[in-house]
C-alpha cells in the first residue's frame, strides 16, 4: 500500500514532500480546483481549464525540476514554475475583472500566489549560491557541477 506507515517513501518523493513550496502549490492547485467548481466560472470552460493548469503547473514544475538530478535544471524548472504563477496571477485578475471571482477571493488567491512565488525565489537564491560555490575552487578555477 502506497501510504502504509511501515513502507517509508523514496528518498527523492521524501525530499520533493519536504519542500515547503511543492507543499503549497499543491494546496493551491486544490484550492483552484474547488474555487472553480462552482458559479460562473464553472461555466467558462476554457478560463477555467487555464486556472486549473496553471495552478498544477506550479507544484509540477517543481517536481519535476526536483528529479532532474542537478540544481541548474531545478533552478530552470523553478523559474517555469514562477511564470506559471505570474500566469495564474493574470488569470484571477481577468476571472475578478469579468465578475467571476470576488475581490476578496481574488486577494486571498494573490496572496497565496505571491507567498508561493516568493519561496520558489528563495530557493532560486540558495541554489545559485550552492552552485556556485561549488563550481568554484578557492583558486578560481571551474570544478564539475555537482548534483543539488
Amino acid at each position: 500500500m502506497p501510504n502504509s506507515p511501515n513502507k517509508s517513501p523514496s528518498a527523492s518523493s521524501s525530499s520533493l514532500e519536504n519542500l515547503e513550496c511543492w507543499q503549497q502549490a499543491k494546496k493551491l492547485a486544490v484550492d483552484m480546483y474547488h474555487m472553480s467548481t462552482n458559479g460562473n466560472l464553472h461555466q467558462d470552460d476554457i478560463l477555467r481549464d487555464q486556472l486549473r493548469k496553471s495552478a498544477i503547473s506550479i507544484a509540477s514544475h517543481i517536481a519535476c525540476g526536483r528529479e532532474q538530478g542537478s540544481a541548474s535544471a531545478f533552478i530552470q524548472f523553478l523559474g517555469s514554475a514562477k511564470g506559471s504563477a505570474a500566469e495564474l496571477r493574470t488569470q484571477l485578475a481577468i476571472s475578478r475583472d469579468v465578475g467571476y471571482l470576488s475581490e476578496g477571493d481574488y486577494l486571498d488567491f494573490e496572496d497565496k500566489i505571491n507567498r508561493i512565488s516568493a519561496m520558489i525565489g528563495g530557493l532560486i537564491r540558495a541554489l545559485k549560491k550552492r552552485l556556485q560555490n561549488k563550481t568554484e575552487s578557492p583558486s578560481g578555477t571551474q570544478r564539475e557541477q555537482v548534483s543539488p
